[in-house]
Parts: structure tokens; sequence; C-alpha cells
């Protein structure tokens, strides 16, 4: 069980074997992959879980290390997304890929 946080000033990509407690509370850092949690009761819950699970797509000016830590959260397998450039993993995973603005 692991948990990738990306740190959403400097684009700094950490991958650790628990949750921190400390790049929890801080607003900057965001877990991009990890295990799916329970969630606790509340309006933006439902049976399937929180509605703001899944991985959070980096900017594109983020570094790679953090397009390829959202690329193996998406399903990619970690050696495909480190041969992959940066621009490509933003052509392939990028908020535009999915039609998404």
């Amino acid at each position: 069980m692991t948990f990738v946080y990306r740190n959403s000033n400097t684009g700094q990509v950490v991958t650790l074997q628990q949750r921190d407690a400390c790049l929890d509370v801080l607003d900057n850092w965001l877990i991009v992959s990890g295990p799916v949690e329970p969630a606790a009761a509340s309006d933006e819950t439902d049976e399937t879980g929180p509605a703001s699970a899944g991985p959070v797509c980096p900017a594109e000016g983020d570094n790679k290390a953090a397009w390829i830590a959202y690329a193996v959260a998406c399903g990619m397998s970690e050696s495909d997304a480190k041969a992959l450039s940066k621009a490509a993993l933003i052509e392939e995973f990028g908020k535009d890929a999915d039609g998404e603005d």
C-alpha cells in the first residue's frame, strides 16, 4: 500500500508506504494516488465513496515526476509512464484529452 503526494507549489512528488499526518494537514500537498479509504459521512459522499475521489490532474507546468505519478494513478504502468516524454504524458492524460477544460 503506497501513497503518492504532490506539492502543488513545486511539483515535487513523494511516494510513502503510509499516510503522512504532516503532509495531510498542509494545503499545498495533495494525495495523487493511494488506496481508497472509507469516507466520513457527509453530504459529499455516497455509497461509492467521496465525490472528490480519484487522482488530481497536475498542471502543465508541473514537473515530469508529477505527470508520471498521475499516469500511474490512472492505470499506466510506471515503466511505460517513465518511457514517455512529459509532452506525451500531457497529451495522453491532460484535461483536454478528456474533453474537459
